[in-house]
């Protein structure tokens, strides 16, 4: 049997792919490709097509565990993890059919095993259609015990009742997103979550299944999927609950669901980004800067843009624990609480282009670099009173409790507004610092859902949306322009990365990194903290230029002036 996946955007991805199984070695099979493909728009226009042959499967990917799941495939890592747990494993051939159904008795033995959930045998059988001598009996009694799930009441077609009137669990059924949404929230001992509006179009807040997919949702278990399908009509963004998972699908989201939670809350923001501990979001959950871009096309610039910032250039994180050179690793930033008071802040470079203080800046708020560094002395606040975030760049305190700096910019974190157009910021391209920082809690907690500050070499004279100012004078078009989004490349294989780098890189896939200021090729920004182990972030050196492409989100834009996406 052949195996042929018409994809869009020139990628392969979970939500754009169409699934075709064909006789292997005959021409039938060819012409139906070619005329796949002309269906899906023509190989020149962005299409592609991969075909892997099962029955040759061994020399798709010799040396694997399984022979159709190999490195490049989107779903590899995952089905890796759980492999290595021994919570999933191949048939018989050796092969591990991803895009196969997966059943409710198989998914509940992935779940209690990979989660390593234990129960003692119940008396009796609670299902009248899964006795003790069934090949899911344990893993399905204790899914039951833990409240993973629940049964079908008796009496339907087939399903006669006994003298208990016992449930039927239908092992052999397949099991819907929905479902499996609510076995793992179950399995990880979640609360639902029931944000006033809801993330889906498809699960609005009186679907069984509501609660449950928030909380995977906010949890960075699921993206979703665009809309535009027969009956998705857009806007909005669809979940399909009552579609059936498949074998890769549900790996992904048990194996994400292995990893800390992080922590999020109940309010209609719920899925945007968030800090630990603090009241106020980092900007709305359709914030450009929150936005998940993996299925987004691949910009028309991209290979020129990509090879001018340094195809063989490593890769580096701009951010750590201790001292480089007496210097702190990355940018600090500091909260403050309501009441914090305000001081005057005199711009002595770019007033024009600043938002006039006083802002809440303390007398001892952490500068970039430290007390005495001759860098870029940036200074972030986050008032959380206000809920707002003060950004000054190359800044100095005064003995009076003032501050000079050389311009300061003010941003509403519950707002998607834009700074003035044409104007800088505390960063060259006129964007705010504080939302594109990797920070350790977040990492820690095992989801990073926001993109990446990272720095070129050289840049355009020119600046694209939400960038507001450009720092050239070169107006060479091979040039990337501020504001330009870049993500890793699909196919970079992250299971052999320390777990914390992983999520990074794993968020680098989905939400890329968003070019701010002229400096080192593919540096990524990222808050300092003395838990960062520096040895283990200096495995995404191992990366290159050419691990990255830029993608073209223009059509995200709702408005020139706003940072709010489609």
């Amino acid at each position: 049997m052949a195996r042929i996946l018409v994809c869009r955007f020139g990628k392969i991805l979970e939500e754009s792919c169409v699934l075709v199984v064909l006789k292997y070695n005959n021409r039938l099979a060819l012409l139906t490709l070619l005329l796949l493909a002309a269906a899906f728009g023509s190989l020149a226009g962005g299409g592609c097509i991969l075909a892997r042959s099962m029955n040759a499967s061994a020399s798709a990917c010799a040396g694997e565990t399984y022979p159709d799941v190999c490195p490049g495939d989107w779903f590899y890592p995952y089905v890796m993890d759980l492999s290595g747990s021994g919570a999933v494993s191949g048939f018989a051939d050796g092969t591990f059919r991803p895009y196969s159904e997966i059943s409710r008795g198989q998914i509940i033995k992935v779940i209690v095993q990979a989660m390593g959930l234990t129960s003692p045998a119940p008396f009796e059988p609670t299902f009248a259609d899964v006795p003790a001598t069934h090949t899911f009996f344990q893993w399905i009694e204790t899914g039951a015990a833990k409240g993973l799930f629940g049964g079908y009441p008796c009496g339907g077609v087939g399903e006669p009742c006994d003298s208990q009137h016992r449930a039927y669990f239908r092992s052999g059924s397949n099991v819907s997103r929905g479902q499996l949404a609510r076995m793992i929230v179950g399995a990880k001992g979640w609360s639902s979550l029931a944000p006033s509006k809801a993330t889906f179009s498809d699960v609005p807040v009186g679907s069984p299944f509501f609660g449950y997919v928030e909380r995977v949702a906010a949890n960075g278990i699921i993206g979703g999927y665009a809309c535009g399908a027969a009956g998705e009509p857009c806007p909005g963004t669809y979940f399909r609950a009552s579609g059936t998972a498949t074998r890769s699908q549900a790996s992904k989201m048990v194996s994400l669901a292995r990893q800390p939670a992080p922590i999020v809350t109940g309010t209609p923001a719920a899925t945007a980004t968030t800090v630990v501990n603090d009241p106020c979001p980092i900007f709305p959950a359709d914030n450009i800067w929150n936005k998940n871009i993996a299925a987004l096309p691949t910009h028309s610039m991209s290979a020129k843009y990509i090879a001018s910032i340094g195809l063989g250039a490593n890769m580096h994180a701009d951010f750590g624990s201790g001292l480089w050179q007496g210097e702190p690793i990355g940018i600090p930033f500091v909260h403050v609480p309501a009441g914090q008071p305000l001081v005057p802040i005199h711009f002595t470079a770019y007033g024009s282009e600043s938002d006039p203080g006083p802002y809440p800046v303390p007398v001892d708020a952490p500068i970039e670099g430290g007390p005495n560094s001759s860098g870029d002395r940036h200074v972030l606040v986050v008032d959380q009173g206000r809920c707002k975030l003060y950004e000054t760049y190359y800044s100095f305190p005064n003995s009076d409790g003032s501050w000079n700096a050389k311009s300061g910019a003010v941003w509403s974190l519950n707002s998607n507004a834009l700074r003035t157009d044409t104007w800088t910021s505390g960063d060259a391209a006129g964007l705010p610092i504080y939302p594109g920082l990797v920070k350790y809690d977040e990492v820690a907690s095992g989801v990073v859902r926001h993109a990446i500050r990272f720095t070129a070499p050289q840049t355009q004279k020119t600046y694209i949306w939400p960038a507001r100012h450009y720092a050239s004078n070169d107006p060479n078009p091979a040039l990337p322009p501020m504001g330009l989004r870049v993500r890793l490349k699909t196919n970079v294989n992250l299971s052999g990365y320390p777990q914390q780098v992983r999520v990074i890189l794993q968020a680098l896939k989905d939400y890329g990194m968003v070019l701010a200021d002229n400096g080192s090729p593919w540096s990524i920004s990222g808050a300092p903290d003395p838990r960062w182990d520096n040895q283990m972030l200096h495995a995404m050196d191992n990366l290159h230029g050419s691990d990255f492409e830029a993608v073209d989100e223009s059509g995200l834009m709702v408005d020139p002036n706003s940072g709010q996406s489609r």
